[in-house]
């Protein structure tokens, strides 16, 4: 359905509001109030089945009654009568709805489908889009409208706000009108049963009036439509997300160690990191990020220098900078020598550039011009911290002078306090520059922009690679997994697990089956060297802990001897485990290799995901992992490694030779592949993994099958 339709929602030219009340503190009232005060220069409609002057308008019994078709219909009526409302507004042929009230996912005694169902099948017949249900409605503040039953209108601006919560919506509004900042559109989506965030970034990316998208996500309901359309809008502007609560994870009891860590809420971290989302951490840095792209959304450098009259303050920004990812310009010889000229002897010195506490407005201001003409020294945070001594006014004052001369772009500030320092902060917004109460909370909103342009580029860089790929045998893969399924399994064995793997060309242990303690001296005695012996068993996941797993036998009489003791402990231990013999397998004898796990699990909102991290049996102890979707190219996958800790010890260290991550990355973009090709695939491990300088081999493989019949398309990224 085409997005145009939207245009009835954020541009209509008449409203009506079906469920309209005079009811004090009603919805239906609350709204009507909110519409008429609004500024909405269209018609407003209401309907009432009394007929009543509702606010000093006259209301219609009827929908048909209307004398003109409204573009957009606000519904502030009882679940159980949306679907008829829907069929009469269809009729009249209005083409938006909001629908208010929670609850429509239900059916009435009789009923053979919910409210939602029966709204959700009038829509899509009617080339209809409703936006809810369970929502606070919509505000358009430069259309003047205000169909919503919020207490606070919103002002107008350059931040599109999209939420899942009303509630959130409320305190945003609330927080952003006495700081005078405004939004292009204020959308509460509730429920999302139909218009969702897809829908809404990609009529948002286009916008001319807006120049930054925010959301606050608790859930995303198609994976394919939401990657494509913030991949889209975060090439043309800032995109941000504040993501609550967690996916329910099946990781319990999932097979593999990549079930067990791949959690739903590092799954959205590694979405919206592939679809250029810069992800807030908080409800506190979501109000900084807004406040700093309310009157910026560029950044000049990703260097700041720090000028203020409090080192205790100076020195707290720092920290935040740092912590913040963000880096401090370093103050050039030349530089301090300018500063020398115009400060007393006592300034810092350095960065911050602490100029004493009883700086007034034009010792500010000759520093700062010291500054902006260093050609070292990018973005400037300005602090003011109140004494007795001087004016946070008047500092502000000589500051913004001095701006407006240069109009350099590269100021923003921090008045830090209360009441005392709001005359300051009143100044610089006026102005149109950021200014903050606290130095942490200035360079938390600076860094989210200066992160968000330095993803896009990343994601501008990394997208367009094209990296082959090592021949597969798809046939062989087709040929197993259907084997495996027809037998009623879904965990393949060791040894079939690695056969997929040698058929996509990851590089695997050889490895042999035995039946028989027997049959596995036999083996061993045929490979003629050290090998590892495996208990095969469907029933029996993870066979180290199991006491399945012997290392390092050097004669066929330690095979026998532990196949027998191992049949004997595991028989104890697991008197239900099917027994299928012993996997005999060719130790790896590496000196001291990385043990690597690269995994696939099913995440239910996003799909199969990758995940590569430090592997070995202390895996899910040690927790050191990255996540990323597939399919990957080279610059992809060599991304998420260099997420993990062990990635800087694979570098190389000491006497230690790097390791070869052309071969990690290889392994991953295969598997990448694999999971492309075969939507079967619902769990792998490669686990270890040993990487080193002479390339990388998989020791162990899992892989877990399963018919996939969903409608869904498997995959977030196309």
């Amino acid at each position: 359905m085409s997005v145009n339709v939207l245009d009835k929602l954020f541009k209509p030219e008449a409203i009506v509001l079906v469920g309209a009340s005079n009811r004090p503190m009603s919805v239906g009232s609350v709204i009507m109030k909110n519409l008429l005060e609004g500024g909405f220069k269209g018609n407003i409609f209401a309907v009432n089945p009394k007929g009543e002057v509702i606010h000093g308008e006259q209301s219609y019994k009827t929908i048909a009654e209307l004398p003109k078709t409204p573009d957009l219909a606000v519904l502030a009526i009882r679940p159980s009568l949306v679907p008829e409302t829907l069929e009469q507004l269809a009729e009249k042929g209005t083409k938006a709805v909001i629908i208010i009230a929670a609850g429509l996912n239900v059916k009435d005694e009789g009923m053979d489908k919910t409210h939602q169902e029966l709204a959700l099948e009038i829509a899509h017949k009617n080339g209809m889009r409703l936006m809810g249900p369970n929502c606070l409605g919509l505000l358009v503040p430069h259309m003047g409208v205000n169909a919503s039953f919020s207490c606070s209108p919103a002002l107008e601006g350059h931040i599109a706000f999209i939420s899942q919560s009303g509630a959130l919506c409320v305190s945003v509004l609330d927080w952003a009108k006495p700081k005078n900042i405004g939004f292009s559109y204020f959308a509460s989506i509730g429920d999302a049963a139909d218009l969702n965030f897809d829908d809404m970034l990609e009529y948002l990316a286009d916008d001319p009036k807006t120049n930054a998208i925010f959301m606050y996500v608790e859930s995303i309901k198609n994976r394919e439509k939401f990657m494509k359309a913030a991949l889209a809008a975060s090439k043309k502007k800032p995109v941000f997300a504040i993501k609550s609560g967690r996916v329910p994870e099946g990781a319990a009891a999932a097979a593999s160690h990549t079930g067990a860590l791949a959690g739903g809420d590092d799954v959205y971290d590694a979405a919206f990191l592939r679809a250029g989302v810069v992800r807030l951490e908080d409800l506190e840095d979501m109000y900084a990020a807004i406040l700093f792209l309310e009157y910026r959304n560029k950044v000049k450098d990703e260097k700041v220098t720090i000028l203020t009259n409090g080192g205790g303050p100076g020195v707290l920004a720092v920290d935040g900078l740092i912590k913040s990812g963000g880096k401090l310009t370093k103050i050039s010889d030349e530089t301090k020598k300018k500063l020398d000229e115009v400060l007393p002897s006592t300034w810092s010195h350095g960065n911050p550039v602490d100029i004493i506490g009883d700086a007034p407005g034009a010792r500010y201001a000759d520093a700062l011009k010291v500054l902006l003409d260093a050609p070292e020294v990018g973005e400037i945070l300005v602090m003011y911290v109140p004494t007795g001594i001087s004016s946070g006014s008047e500092v502000a004052e000589k500051v913004l002078e001095v701006e407006t001369e240069r109009k350099s772009g590269r100021i923003f500030g921090c008045w830090v306090g209360g009441d005392v320092v709001m005359p300051g902060i009143k100044m610089f917004n006026d102005n149109r520059l950021p200014c903050f109460e606290s130095g942490e909370r200035g360079v938390k909103g600076f860094m989210y922009l200066n992160n968000f342009y330095k993803l896009r580029a990343q994601r501008d860089e990394q997208d367009v690679v094209t990296t082959p790929l090592k021949p597969v045998d798809k046939e062989k893969v087709r040929g197993i997994f259907d084997a495996v399924m027809a037998e009623g399994r879904s965990m393949l064995t060791e040894a079939e697990a690695k056969q997929v793997f040698e058929a996509y060309n990851i590089p695997v242990v050889r490895t042999r089956i035995a039946a028989n303690p027997a049959e596995a001296k036999k083996l061993a005695e045929e490979i003629g060297a050290t090998v590892a012996l495996k208990i095969l068993s469907n029933d029996i996941s993870h066979k180290s802990d199991a006491g399945g797993v012997a290392l390092n036998l050097k004669t066929p009489e330690e095979v026998e001897k532990a196949a027998e003791e191992m049949l004997e402990r595991i028989g104890k231990n697991f008197p239900d485990a099917k027994l299928d013999g012993f996997t005999v397998q060719e130790m790896v004898m590496k000196k001291n290799p990385h043990e690597v796990i690269v995994g696939v699990t099913t995440d239910p909102i996003f799909g199969p995901v990758i995940m590569v991290g430090q592997g070995g049996t202390a895996v899910e102890l040690v927790k050191d992992t990255a996540i990323a979707l597939p399919p990957l190219n080279k610059p992809q996958a060599l991304d998420a490694i260099s997420r993990t800790k062990i990635f800087k010890l694979m570098e190389g260290y000491r006497d230690r030779p790097a390791a070869d991550l052309d071969a990690l990355v290889s392994a991953m973009m295969q598997i990448g592949q694999l999971v492309v090709d075969f939507e079967e695939v619902t769990e792998l491990d490669a686990n270890p993994l040993f990487v080193d300088e002479n390339g990388a081999i998989a020791v162990d493989a899992r892989i877990v099958v399963k018919k996939y019949d969903s409608p869904k398309h498997r995959l977030a990224m196309l």
